[in-house]
């Protein structure tokens, strides 16, 4: 039973490897090349209160005076506001 298990995995791997040899030399043959992936990004916001980059869908936005700003969380919203209650911006 063993003996059949090992054996099974020896081929998989056999096959795996013969697969991937085989792309590659008929990549190199017809001159392709493997496209990089590009990556979805985000749109990242710097909090100003305590200066950490935060996902612009996470942040937590504040109207204070004309300006909105956005931060990484309630508590440091809570200090910038009370830190420029008496400003306009």
């Amino acid at each position: 039973m063993i003996r059949s298990l090992i054996f099974f995995i020896a081929i998989i791997l056999v096959y795996y490897a013969v697969k991937t040899v085989i792309r590659s030399a008929f990549s190199a043959y017809t001159g392709e090349r493997s496209r990089p992936r590009s990556l979805k990004g985000e749109e990242m916001i710097l909090d100003p209160e305590c200066r950490t980059y935060v996902i612009k869908e996470r942040a937590v936005t504040r109207r204070i005076g004309r300006t909105v700003h956005s931060f990484c969380s309630e508590a440091c919203a809570d200090r910038y506001e009370k830190a420029h209650h008496g400003e306009r911006g």
